[in-house]
């Protein structure tokens, strides 16, 4: 089927909304339009217009993640996979595609590059020939990046990326540890929530997680908080994380000192607590320190260590500050 330009400047204009707004959970416009892009590529998965569905569920992916209306993400992901099998594997003569080198910025970009495709008369200004774009290869590449938009760690042969909310995760303990939280934010109850989450980590994450807690120690050693059960919350985190290292044994002559700056350690902390984000990692990392020795049991027992006796230090320290007549609080 041949898509018409007008219908297709509409659809795609529908479906940018929607990547734009896709924090919007359970509008039923928007599982609507979901569901029918979904089942138009489910029609024809393999057939000639089936890079537009592919690039709409790509474009609306994050809202689609986002616990969209029922079955929404079922028959998104079942409607994805069936392009990604029917494509993946038709000759081509490409050397390359463009799905190789789609970053998430370039998500920006679908709508108009959507609508420009069809029309060999429309402005291309792309790093990548039309053709390569159409390819069928191609198009079952952008198939599984929108599969691991909705389902990360879910596909294989896609450039990584970040879990939705990461950033925004990111961007939140900068601004707490900067001083100037984010307007609504809970200061103690965030700080309160990664360690948990550094309890319950499994291990390929737990790093990851320490790496944040380590950051908002330091914070949290400050006078900005002065309310002893946040510390605890964070004291009882490293309790539960150090025997996972208490073996611990490495052949480096030296370990990586973690980011001096509190912001950014949280940012390689929430990096590396995700597959996504460690393998985002080691594609960017050019001369950085290498994951295995950022990673060194041995080197994360220290920093759990060293988190441990800073904290425990300030509580006591608020302790005996409360008993002497002191209070106690979160503030800036």
């Amino acid at each position: 089927m041949i898509i018409d330009i007008v219908l297709l400047n509409e659809l795609a204009r529908s479906w940018e909304e929607i990547r734009e707004e896709y924090d919007d959970a359970l509008n039923n416009t928007y599982d609507r339009t979901a569901r029918d892009c979904a089942a138009r590529l489910a029609a024809h998965p393999g057939g000639e217009s089936a890079y537009v569905w592919t690039i709409g569920l790509l474009m609306m992916a994050p809202y689609i993640a986002c616990a969209p209306g029922l079955g929404v993400a079922q028959e998104s992901r079942a409607a994805l996979e069936a392009a990604d099998c029917a494509l993946r594997d038709q000759p081509c003569e490409h050397e390359t595609h463009p799905y190789r080198e789609h970053e998430p910025e370039f998500d920006e970009n679908l709508a108009k590059q959507l609508c420009n495709l069809p029309d060999p008369n429309a402005a291309w200004e792309e790093n990548h020939p039309r053709e390569q774009w159409l390819c069928p290869r191609n198009v079952a590449g952008l198939a599984r990046i929108a599969l691991d938009i909705i389902e990360p760690g879910s596909v294989t042969d896609v450039p990584p990326r970040l879990p939705l909310g990461a950033q925004d995760t990111i961007d939140s303990l900068s601004a707490i540890m900067h001083g100037y939280p984010q307007p609504g934010t809970d200061v103690a109850e965030e700080i309160s929530c990664h360690a948990r989450e550094l309890r319950s980590a499994p291990p390929a994450d737990r790093a990851g997680h320490l790496l944040v807690v380590m950051a908002l120690g330091w914070y949290a050693v400050s006078d900005s908080v002065r309310d002893t059960s946040v510390l605890d919350d964070l004291i009882a985190a490293l309790e539960v994380t150090l025997p996972h290292y208490a073996d611990a044994t490495c052949a480096h002559d030296r370990h990586p000192a973690p980011p001096r700056s509190g912001p950014a350690a949280a940012e390689l902390g929430v990096m590396l607590s995700t597959p996504g984000g460690r393998a985002l990692y080691e594609r960017k990392r050019a001369h950085a320190t290498a994951l295995e020795h950022l990673l060194c049991p041995v080197a994360v027992a220290g920093i759990a260590k060293a988190s441990l006796s800073a904290l425990s230090a300030r509580r006591d320290e608020l302790l005996g500050s409360a008993e002497d007549g002191g209070g106690a609080g979160v503030g800036r």
